[in-house]
């Protein structure tokens, strides 16, 4: 009786060791990126491939990441990093009328699940536009003016910028 008992024993723990196993394997082989979503949210395998960071171009003596001739942000020096709030300087180039009294507004789109999220920062609250900040000319760019953003996770984030309801253009950037 008491060798059955051992028995039992060892396979219990046999058992729970492989369940634990097979648990703690799906979290270190399956990607992040795949939730339970619906198919039209998700980036097909194929596009995500072709999915890289915004180009850097030259404007005037600075180097900017985006749209040339639309608009751009200030090269980082380092990484976003998930969570952690980021200064960003975005320059904007032939949006016509004047900014004063508009609103801006940034769309942060994760490549990878399509979802949308603020990312603009406002006293350190996530929000979905803030009253236009101003700024003049500068590096060869219409306006500059600067804003904080925070994105919750790592992964390539397509920035679309709003002035008002108008698509300004769209930035992707890496978040660490």
């Amino acid at each position: 009786m008491q060798k059955f008992r051992k028995v039992i024993v060892v396979l219990s723990c046999f058992v729970g060791l492989i369940a634990l196993i097979t648990v703690l394997s799906q979290f270190s082989w399956f990607p992040r990126a795949v939730n339970v979503q619906s198919p039209e949210k998700v980036t097909p395998a194929a596009e995500l491939d072709k999915v890289k960071v915004s180009p850097v171009f030259k404007s005037g003596s600075i180097y900017l990441q985006g749209e040339q001739g639309k608009v751009g942000i200030l090269i980082r020096q380092g990484v976003y990093k998930a969570k952690e709030p980021s200064f960003c300087v975005w320059h904007l180039w032939n949006q016509g009328d004047p900014y004063t009294g508009k609103k801006f507004r940034v769309e942060a789109v994760s490549v990878i699940s399509g979802v949308k999220n603020p990312a603009l920062l406002d006293r350190f609250a996530l929000v979905e536009e803030i009253n236009f900040p101003g700024g003049g000319p500068q590096n060869g760019a219409d306006t500059v003016f600067s804003t904080m953003m925070r994105f919750d996770k790592p992964g390539l984030w397509r920035l679309d910028a709003f002035i008002d309801e108008r698509a300004v253009g769209s930035i992707t950037v890496e978040v660490k």
